[in-house]
Order: structure tokens, then C-alpha cells, then sequence
């Protein structure tokens, strides 16, 4: 269970305890009595194995899908882009939809989803079925870098890297998904710098809130 306006993050026999007013282990059992001759044998180990098997079937996109979206548009120059960012991080275009394309990788370098941006309106394409990963994550750590700018979009970290600042985007203000890839990778100070909005602000404090006690966080005015 994910629910994208708040962030949180349950397992389901969770979701079940809560609907029933019940606790303990009553939504594993619910569930596995109703399902479990479907999905695991009747065991103690309940529900956990099914969250296992299920996240090993994750499944990447071909990289090659690239290549149909390599071309350059003048709005990436009108947002300040510079080329060498263009071409490292292999933002592209689609005629079809008229909209820059940004490759979105997981911190591991597999090509998770790909997420567009219109360049007439403020419409943004996201995939809304699946967890979105830390944007350019998967550099910072390539690179051994341990001080990046946290920003909210793709585009307004790819400015920061085109002023020579690494950043890495959350596509949003944050979820727990995404607090849990970064409370295990090795950056050790973040400088937080989300849009100045009501949004914005719980984006702050939830980070603060959720992020690990043994790094920096400091918040760009």
C-alpha cells in the first residue's frame, strides 16, 4: 500500500488490521487464509515471502528506448541547461508529445521509467504504477560525491548541475520509498532546496523528519 498524497508506506495485512480494527498478526492470517493456496503455502512465514518474490520480478527498461527520443529542443537552453548535462544525463525530446524526455535510473544505473515534461505547458508525463527512484542518484554515487542539493523536479536539479552544483531530484516532495534509498546511501550532507510553497514546506519537514540522524541538512532560503 502507497499512497502518493502523503507518502505512506504499509504493508497490506497492515491495511487489513486497519479496516477490521484488529492488530498483531490478524491481517497475515486474514489474508493467507483467504489467498494463501494461491500465492504461498499456510506457513509462519505468512506474508513475507510474497514481498519477496514479488520485488524480485522488477522488471527495467531496454536503454536502447533512447534512441528515439535523441534529439536536442531550444527549451532546454531557455531553462539554463548546459549541453555537456544534456548529453551526460541523455535528456531527449518527443516530436510526438512535444515534451523533453528524462531518463529515470535507479541507484543502481537500471533504466527504471522514463518521465516527460511538455515544452508549451506545465504538463509533466509520470507513470503513476510505479515507486519512483531518487533522480541521478545513481551518478552521485558513481561519482563518490557525498554533498548534493536535493531539489523537487528533474529540471531544476539539471540546472544545478549545469551551475556545477550535484543535485538529484525527487520528482515530487518525497516519499518514504524514496527516504529509505537514501537513508542507505553514502552522502553525508544534503542541502535542501525544494519550491518555496505550501508543498514545499511538508517536503522539508518530512525530510528532516524521516532522513537518518548521522548526516547534514541544511535548507537554501
Amino acid at each position: 500500500f502507497h499512497c502518493f498524497t502523503c507518502g505512506l508506506n504499509l504493508p497490506l495485512y497492515k491495511v487489513v488490521n486497519h479496516c477490521f480494527n484488529e492488530s498483531g498478526d490478524f491481517g497475515k492470517e486474514w489474508l493467507v487464509e483467504r489467498f494463501g493456496n494461491t500465492f504461498v503455502e499456510y506457513s509462519t512465514d505468512t506474508l513475507t515471502d510474497i514481498e519477496l518474490n514479488y520485488n524480485e520480478k522488477e522488471e527495467f527498461l531496454d536503454p536502447s528506448i533512447l534512441n528515439e527520443f535523441n534529439y536536442y529542443h531550444d527549451y532546454m537552453w531557455y531553462r539554463k541547461l548546459s549541453k555537456q548535462v544534456v548529453d551526460e544525463f541523455q535528456i531527449g525530446y518527443n516530436p510526438k508529445t512535444q515534451s523533453l524526455v528524462f531518463p529515470i535510473w535507479d541507484e543502481y544505473g537500471n533504466l527504471k521509467l522514463l518521465t516527460e515534461r511538455s515544452v508549451n505547458t506545465k504538463r509533466f508525463y509520470i507513470q503513476q504504477n510505479v515507486e519512483k527512484p531518487v533522480y541521478l542518484l545513481n551518478f552521485i554515487k558513481q561519482k563518490g560525491i557525498d554533498t548534493v542539493l536535493v531539489c523537487e523536479s528533474q529540471l531544476n536539479a539539471l540546472y544545478a548541475w549545469s551551475l556545477g552544483m550535484p543535485a538529484i531530484g525527487l520528482i515530487g516532495t518525497g516519499t518514504s520509498y524514496q527516504m529509505d534509498i537514501l537513508n542507505k546511501s553514502p552522502i553525508r550532507r544534503y542541502i535542501l532546496a525544494f519550491d518555496g510553497d505550501t508543498a514545499g514546506d511538508k517536503g522539508i519537514a518530512r525530510f528532516k523528519q524521516k532522513i537518518r540522524k548521522d548526516v547534514f541538512v541544511d535548507v537554501m532560503q
